[in-house]
């Protein structure tokens, strides 16, 4: 069973907050995308029911201004005569002003006859002006809109024309487009964190496998291998992580043999030296006998020398650090 230091659970926190960071990163980013997304929809959408309101209220204005332009005395009765012949006028309010702004006709009764309408509409379009404008209720969904143009009889400025709706269906149809929209923005940012937590655990999975497989690599365990998964990255580097395991596994079996070869290399000219110093010891011999005793122990000490030599040169190799190269021509040096 492996122990986990403090530092690895150090790690192992450090890691876990970046996937985090990440994470809430990218939630972060598509909340304000999604958001600028809803915010340019409404805006669109309200722009383009303001330029359809705006063109039908104007030219509305303006076939009223005309039809009106033919009288010859501008007086209530001549007004509200002439108005009586448009059935195609269906709004909440209308008013008709001489040049100074005084009300000839409103459509909502005799109470303001003879008062000045001094809306802003009015004013710009006393001042020749074709007038449009517009607001939307968010209480109500109740869109506002006011309209405004100039009647020119005989080319000179004879008053103005002033259409005011209320129209309650379009915003109604406004404050629903809204509403989905938003809505729409909110399922999709309920799901990109949903994706998010999921890609996040799905990653940390994978990562934190691999974490496992490095500390059984370093309990010693070659054998083991990282099973990854996927055709990404990290299936990538655990394919690499497997390459390298294979081959440390590889060394480490090598440098067990070779141990176990040098220990029985070793072992056998030891053993030599051991059975003829006891003979030398335990037996009497004469003296050439001891010197030919001697002498071969002299053989495997020199046997012994060899194979340490052999050794010491291995080390030195496995220990030796890559040297800076060049490339060098030989033809020279071989024609000479």
């Amino acid at each position: 069973m492996a122990i986990t230091s403090g530092s690895d659970k150090q790690n192992r926190k450090h890691y876990t907050s970046t996937q985090l960071r990440y994470a809430a990163t990218y939630v972060v980013i598509t909340f304000f995308v999604l958001l600028f997304l809803n915010v340019y929809s409404a805006q669109s959408s309200q722009e383009l029911f303001y330029k359809s309101k705006e063109a039908s209220m104007v030219e509305r204005c303006l076939i009223a201004a005309a039809d009106i332009s033919v009288i010859d005395v501008m007086n209530h009765d001549t007004v509200s005569k002439v108005v009586s012949t448009m059935d195609s006028l269906s709004m909440s309010r209308m008013i008709v002003t001489d040049v100074a702004g005084k009300i000839l006709y409103d459509s909502t009764g005799d109470e303001y006859l003879d008062t000045y309408a001094l809306f802003p509409e009015i004013l710009q379009a006393l001042d020749n002006n074709d007038v449009f404008s517009w607001n939307y209720s968010y209480e109500n969904n109740m869109m506002y809109s006011r309209a405004a143009a100039p009647i020119i009889s005989y080319g000179t400025l004879a008053g103005c024309v002033y259409l005011m709706e209320n129209d309650i269906s379009q915003g109604t149809l406004i404050g629903t487009l809204q509403k989905n929209v938003l809505s729409i923005t909110l399922l999709l940012e309920v799901a990109v964190i949903i994706f998010s937590a999921f890609f996040a655990r799905s990653f940390y999975q994978r990562i934190r496998r691999i974490y496992r497989s490095m500390q059984i690599i370093r309990g010693g365990d070659y054998s083991h291998r990282v099973a990854m998964g996927g055709r990404d990255e990290l299936t990538l580097l655990g394919d690499e992580f497997n390459a390298l395991t294979e081959r440390l596994e590889t060394s480490e079996n090598k440098r067990h043999q070779f141990v176990s070869d040098a220990s029985h290399e070793l072992k056998t000219p030891l053993a030599s030296i051991k059975l003829l110093s006891d003979s030398i010891l335990q037996n009497d011999m004469d003296m050439d006998t001891v010197k030919e005793f001697v002498g071969d122990i002299g053989n495997e000490a020199d046997r012994l020398n060899r194979m340490s030599t052999k050794l010491l040169s291995l080390t030195r190799i496995d220990s030796q650090v890559d040297n800076d190269s060049e490339i060098v021509e030989m033809a020279p040096t071989v024609e000479r």
